[in-house]
């Protein structure tokens, strides 16, 4: 469900909210019967109230219709990718290993500073896809880092997973002139 069917759904709640609190008044005599009858017979002559009636049955239809519908979304790094279906050798690798594999093999590459990853599982021939958002080095060219990142992941994969030809997406988010981090060592 969207932004503008949860702000949907928050008004219509809030809107019967009130109604039962009004009901629940007159149900236990807190309002009296003169009142609300009188309050009852003002709100049925007015033109307004087919308005917010028709309002109210439409955002009713537009909730049900969200809630029957079976919007199948991407699955964003599912939790378990098949690779090798079918075979005696069948391989099930979670996404993090994945994840792990193509960040080692993307930060191995100079000029690399930060990486982010996303594993997509599919059906079909290429069990995965994988898009990967980069900040890269100051002085170094991103067509350059893109194609030996995209190389050295598909190597990994290879050489790791036995999977070629994985599709990589690379894309650079930023570039920095920020000193490259590098794990401090336990002596």
């Amino acid at each position: 469900m969207g932004i503008l069917g949860r702000l949907l759904l928050l008004l219509y709640v809030l809107a019967v909210m009130v109604a039962l609190a009004a009901s629940a008044g007159v149900c236990l005599h807190l309002i009296s019967t003169q009142v609300w009858q009188n309050e009852l017979q003002w709100i049925i002559s007015r033109q307004e109230t087919l308005i917010v009636l028709a309002v109210m049955f439409l955002a009713s239809l537009c909730l049900l219709m969200m809630a029957l519908s079976s919007k199948k979304k991407p699955d964003v790094s599912s939790n378990e990718i098949q690779l090798h279906k079918g075979t005696e050798n069948e391989i099930v690798i979670t996404s993090q290993a994945i994840i792990s594999i193509v960040d080692k093999a993307a930060r191995s590459v100079e000029g690399v500073r930060q990486v982010d990853t996303q594993v997509f599982g599919q059906p079909g021939d290429v069990p995965m896809n994988i898009k990967m958002s980069l900040i890269l080095g100051q002085n170094y060219s991103a067509p350059n880092v893109s194609a030996q990142v995209k190389s050295a992941v598909n190597e990994a994969l290879n050489k790791v997973l036995q999977v070629s030809n994985i599709p990589v997406e690379v894309k650079v988010t930023e570039v920095t002139h920020a000193a490259l981090e590098r794990e401090k060592r336990v002596v």
